[in-house]
Formats: C-alpha cells, structure tokens, sequence
C-alpha cells in the first residue's frame, strides 16, 4: 500500500522576504509615502513570519501582538523567522513559535482583530505602518486623502 505524498511546506523554515526587506531598508533610509507604498505591494508577494508564540492543539492559532503608546493592539510581521527572534529577549527565543504564511494573508490579518497598525520587522528596523495604508494597499477601503 503506497503511502500519500506529503506536501512539502510552502516556505523553508530559513526563508526570507529579501523584497520586504529591501524596501523596509530603502524606507528607513529614506522615508516617503512612495517608500512605505513601495514596502506594502513588496508586502503582498512571498511570505511572512507570524508570531504564534502560546499556540497550542486546544488553543488553536493564536497571533500574538505588541500594544502601541496608547494599549491598542499592533501586528508584527516578519520578514523571516530569524527577525522574529530578534523581536523577543534573547532568554526567551528558545520557546518562540513563528509560522511562514503567504505574504497577503499576513496582511491581512490586519483585519481579524482592532489593530491600529502593522509593525514590520521589530527587532530590528521596526517600521510601523498605520490600518488605513495597509487596507488601502490590500483594496480593502480606498485611501483617504
């Protein structure tokens, strides 16, 4: 009896969005509204990394968040699972789980909760972008001028 093919996982555990990265670099560098509408089309291809850290079998998937200066809640996203660890202390990056999603989905996970803005890479260049350019940029409202 032959057994069914496994299905290889999307993304490599060592994957990187090296196009969400340069242009989370390009924007740090030199900030613009073309440079952050740059970093979210580069944010709509490959994947990212989601910080599902408490996620268990009874649990489900549970995203976990970063409050902004005011309590509200901020989604993290990651260009790889090598920057979520650099998100978290160093004594803490042994229990942290992170899952690959296509890119899209991660962003669009901005819709499932009252997040304020995504965060992209926090441990390092940590650019935030506020709700309303991210949903613009997945069609999902048009931007208000």
């Amino acid at each position: 009896m032959a057994r069914p093919a496994r299905s290889a996982p999307a993304f490599p555990r060592s994957y990187v969005n090296t196009a969400v990265r340069q242009s989370l670099d390009a924007f740090s560098a030199k900030p613009s509204i073309p440079g952050i509408e740059a970093v979210l089309a580069a944010a709509q291809r490959g994947g990212l990394a989601v910080d599902v850290t408490g996620s268990t079998a009874a649990s489900g998937l549970r995203i976990r968040t970063v409050p902004s200066t005011d309590g509200r809640p901020v989604l993290p996203l990651f260009t790889s699972l090598a920057e979520l660890g650099l998100a978290v202390p160093e004594d803490q990056r042994a229990t942290v789980q992170g899952t690959l999603m296509p890119a899209a989905q991660a962003l669009g996970l901005i819709e499932t909760a009252d997040f304020v803005a995504v965060q992209f890479d926090p441990g390092s260049c940590a650019v935030i972008v506020q709700r309303s350019l991210v949903e613009a940029a997945l069609g999902l409202t048009p931007l208000e001028s």
